[in-house]
């Protein structure tokens, strides 16, 4: 079923608020700022800047599964634009870095690299389809970049901190363990930016789903305990948001079930289940378009990997040197309740999600810019 569709926005968006934090600790903009941060910003001189990521916790989540006195939602300032695609690859990267996905290259979950001659999970550094270890970093190898916090460290002017599991200055475990290394380094002496952090709800919401009493108790507990983390802050703007949405799934196709379409493939499919880039035969691409159309167009919008960059999905600036690779020949968009997967003979079996992200749904593109502020 089509959903009500939200084409990302790269003047008001994640890669726009991280340029405006970027520009508040004197850097330089690589794109426009966000122009409600701005005014949050300079209406006083902060000694605290703290910018908190709550993975998967969109617009629309909030707001059907926590009331409006909640701490999150009485906060909430505007509802702005993930990238595309919505998916944490790319979000938080161009959250950490102020580029587009155009520019950084992390084009979704999973990505072909012709090194290897395999699906690599970027985050994790093994084969998507047998999960077997690569024993590389291939993200740092080929898609290396500085987070925020280290370029305002590098400046030298300010100190910066990062508080998350793997990146972080820290040992973080929980999200207690976050919410109080963030409030112990505010209470610390001159000015600085902290940016943190945290995997749930998303986590949950894969599982269980966008609305479940669980997705429900999750935001509650996590709404309650930054709450209480505000609490203890003192001269202070913090900024919560999240990468991306999610969307409840109806249907779950596995694409090598599909025969006539399975044989136009020369590579197997990347990206993810609502964005999935196809490698196809150069004979049979005529025949992959009509395929594909008479089995997905309700749910699917079918793009060559030309119109993706050139229709502004990926955003702009200077292009990736591996972004073509990662895109191959046609990218599948999703505007449904449909994700596709590939499950291959000597792999592992494809997961079973409840919900999931990285199309082009308001559920899944529309973000929470909450600010919360003591002066």
């Amino acid at each position: 079923m089509q959903q009500k569709i939200f084409k990302p926005d790269y003047s008001h968006g994640l890669v726009n608020l991280s340029n405006s934090l970027a520009v508040h600790f004197g850097l330089p903009a690589k794109h426009p700022t966000l122009p409600e941060l701005d005014r949050a910003l300079n209406a006083h001189d902060y000694k605290n800047v703290v910018l908190l990521v709550m993975d998967g916790m969109g617009s629309d989540m909030l707001r059907r599964n926590l009331p409006e006195n909640s701490f999150l939602r009485s906060h909430l300032r505007a509802d702005i634009s993930s990238v595309y695609p919505p998916t944490t690859a790319a979000a938080t990267t161009s959250i950490y870095s102020g580029l587009t996905p155009k520019e950084h290259g992390w084009a979704g979950w999973q990505c072909y690299f012709k090194e290897y001659d395999k699906n690599i999970e970027l985050f994790r550094d093994v084969e998507l389809y047998s999960q077997q270890p690569t024993g590389t970093h291939v993200s740092k190898d080929f898609l290396d970049y500085k987070k925020l916090f280290e370029q305002i460290n590098d400046a030298g002017k300010y100190q910066a901190h990062g508080v998350a599991v793997f990146w972080g200055d820290f040992a973080i475990s929980s999200f207690d363990d976050v919410c109080n290394k963030i409030a112990e380094l505010s209470a610390g002496p001159d000015k600085k930016f902290i940016m943190a952090y945290w995997k749930h709800p998303d986590g949950v919401m894969h599982k269980t789903g966008c609305y479940s009493p669980q997705t429900q108790k999750t935001i509650s507990d996590l709404d309650a305990k930054i709450a209480a983390m505000s609490a203890k802050l003192e001269n202070t703007l913090l900024v919560i948001t999240a990468d991306h949405g999610l969307i409840d799934i109806d249907k779950d196709i596995k694409l090598n079930e599909i025969k006539e379409l399975d044989d136009c493939l020369r590579l197997l499919p990347g990206i993810e289940p609502r964005t999935v880039a196809f490698y196809v035969k150069p004979e049979k691409k005529a025949d992959f378009e009509q395929i594909f159309n008479k089995h997905f167009a309700k749910d699917f919008i079918l793009l060559t990997a030309e119109e993706y960059i050139k229709q502004g999905y990926l955003g702009e600036g200077k292009e990736h040197p591996k972004l073509r690779e990662f895109l191959g020949d046609y990218i599948a968009i999703a505007v449904g309740t449909t994700i596709l997967q590939y499950q291959t003979p000597d792999g592992l079996e494809a997961p079973d999600f409840a919900a999931h992200h990285a199309g082009l749904t308001a559920k899944e593109m529309e973000v929470p810019l909450i600010i919360y502020t003591v002066d």
